[in-house]
């Protein structure tokens, strides 16, 4: 049973259904409708037992979530670009960054849809990142631009609060469904704020939305926040 609901939120087909009424709504009423939304699944999540789920997620419930399907990235012709508001532009390729000294953590990574994987991920400190390119004090926000056009953005102070990382790997696997070359790991936030396929990390001032939010997703996105 457990499979087959997995099966279905991460369907595009029944997520596509479900996007297409709601995005027809005026803004208003599709945020209203988005907040329902995740609160009637909390409830389901803790019916479930899915919030009390601390262990390793097996292989066979890993779930992942593609919208718009997995782009094809050549990882040896990969790049990350760092730029915006920084002292200097920043790039190195997927072999410069695993050189870089890696972090490795258990991560739970909870989808906004009522899912939980808990899995091993490793990569590279966001923050070593960002020192190496140098934030300019107006930097606020940081917009994770992705190979498939998706972007997601976070105040630089939650990532840095929450120690986030890029990782590279997911459970020892370099998986293209699961973010390979590079995903955000942005620990306490929901899994759209996880950015895939990362291809720039732009700093900026203020604070610009991200792609779901503008179209009135929560923007802080925490666990459990329905705002």
């Amino acid at each position: 049973m457990e499979t087959l609901v997995n099966r279905l939120l991460t369907s595009r087909i029944f997520l596509r259904a479900v996007y297409y009424p709601w995005i027809a709504l005026p803004y208003p009423a599709r945020r209203l409708a988005a907040s329902a939304g995740i609160w009637a699944l909390l409830l389901i999540k803790r019916a479930r037992g899915i919030h009390r789920h601390r262990g390793l997620t097996p292989a066979d419930r890993m779930f992942t979530l593609s919208f718009w399907g997995v782009p094809s990235v050549n990882s040896s012709e990969y790049h990350l670009t760092l730029d915006g508001s920084v002292q200097h532009l920043y790039t190195l390729d997927l072999e410069e960054l695993k050189s870089l000294p890696a972090v490795e953590r258990q991560v739970t990574l909870d989808c906004v849809g009522g899912l939980r994987n808990n899995c091993i991920m490793r990569g590279v400190s966001l923050e070593h990142l960002l020192d190496q390119a140098g934030p300019k004090e107006e930097a606020r926000t940081v917009v994770f631009h992705c190979a498939d056009g998706y972007f997601t953005t976070h105040p630089l102070k939650d990532l840095m609060d929450s120690q986030a990382f890029m990782a590279y790997t997911v459970n020892g696997l370099e998986t293209p469904a699961y973010g390979f070359p590079l995903r955000l790991v942005a620990p306490g936030k929901y899994g759209y704020k996880w950015a895939k396929w990362v291809v720039r990390i732009e700093l900026v001032p203020g604070a610009p939305k991200g792609y779901w939010e503008r179209r009135g997703v929560p923007d802080k996105a925490w666990v459990g926040d329905i705002r």
